[in-house]
């Protein structure tokens, strides 16, 4: 009975902890911290906050895990300096940024839950050049941290590929490593105007060696014909964003898209026939709920769609968990 109540009582305060992380990440705390320890003073002249509560929250990120203490000073946990600081090639930062832009719209499901609808415009946040770029370098935050473009790369077979296109690929976190892997390949990330911008200062910085394999096109896939035909269609985290018609009439796209024996690989959170399992892809689909009009669907829904589009061979292939919480759904056109 214990545990059960220890367990309940944690989920539901989890809002504590994630607000204490949000926050020390925003006003930079982890950041000064990675200089070398300071005490609670120190921290807080950097930040521009009052003393005392600078140290309850350097307390709290103690309690985490995240700092240490030792006496009066607090210095970074190895954790917070591989995931927390922005040099680190493993920043999980802007994910975590993301979430804190999102902490107003959470505060609206009982909303959505009455209404149906979303609690702010799906628009896959192209409204402004800021929510632009705090999502897109979320997406590339969270999948460079996680490591699943590199295992995705690594246990995708596309030696055969000429062409491989990464539909609604943002920063082209997934491309990179499948070029790196597959050096007479060419890539293109075919996605929104807005997103095509910050991918293209995301990639120039990062690969620029690879630039000239890349190319960026416009292309919306809710009114456009997809070009083609290409070897690979490559779509992660697509169709969690989109309702049952659209991704039924996406699917029939792709297969349009491909040359005859090309690939369609569709990662996400891929639920069981109860929706359940995943945890991770269940709970994210609240999210979802806020944000789109989309939902987390099991394999059978998937493969329903890409069958009816006319493709083959279709399998599940899921990632290790932990830490990955998706699966490849991997089809061909026959």
């Amino acid at each position: 009975m214990e545990s059960g109540f220890s367990r309940i009582a944690a989920l539901a305060g989890g809002h504590a902890e994630a607000r204490a992380i949000q926050v020390a990440l925003r006003i930079g705390v982890f950041e000064i911290l990675s200089g070398g320890p300071h005490t609670a003073e120190e921290v807080a002249a950097h930040i521009g906050c009052q003393a005392r509560a600078t140290m309850l929250l350097a307390n709290a990120l103690c309690a985490l895990g995240l700092l240490r203490k030792d006496r009066a000073t607090y210095s970074l946990d190895e954790a917070a300096r591989r995931y927390l600081t922005r040099a680190s090639p493993e920043y999980l930062g802007d994910m975590i940024l993301f979430d804190a832009g999102l902490w107003e719209v959470w505060g609206r499901l009982e909303d959505s839950l009455r209404s149906g609808a979303p609690a702010r415009v799906p628009d896959m946040f192209q409204s402004s050049r800021e929510e632009t770029a705090r999502f897109i370098r979320a997406m590339d935050s969270l999948v460079r941290a996680r490591g699943d473009a590199v295992w995705t790369a690594q246990h995708l077979e596309l030696g055969f590929a000429r062409t491989i296109v990464d539909l609604g690929g943002g920063p082209g976190t997934y491309l990179l490593e499948f070029l790196r892997r597959w050096p007479n390949a060419r890539g293109a990330i075919y996605d929104l105007p807005a997103t095509l911008t910050i991918a293209r200062e995301i990639l120039t910085s990062r690969a620029p060696e690879l630039m000239d394999r890349i190319e960026l096109r416009e292309v919306d896939y809710r009114k456009d014909r997809l070009p083609g035909p290409v070897d690979v269609l490559f779509l992660s985290n697509i169709i969690h964003s989109e309702d049952e018609t659209t991704n039924g009439a996406l699917m029939r796209q792709c297969f349009e898209g491909l040359a005859p024996g090309g690939l369609l690989v569709v990662k996400d959170h891929i639920m069981d026939d109860a929706l359940v399992e995943p945890a991770a892809g269940a709970v994210f689909a609240l999210y979802l709920l806020l944000t789109t009009h989309g939902r987390d669907y099991s394999f059978t829904e998937v493969a329903a769609w890409m069958r009816s589009a006319g493709f083959a061979e279709i399998k599940l292939q899921p990632l290790p968990d932990p830490p990955f919480s998706s699966s490849l759904i991997i089809a061909r056109r026959p």
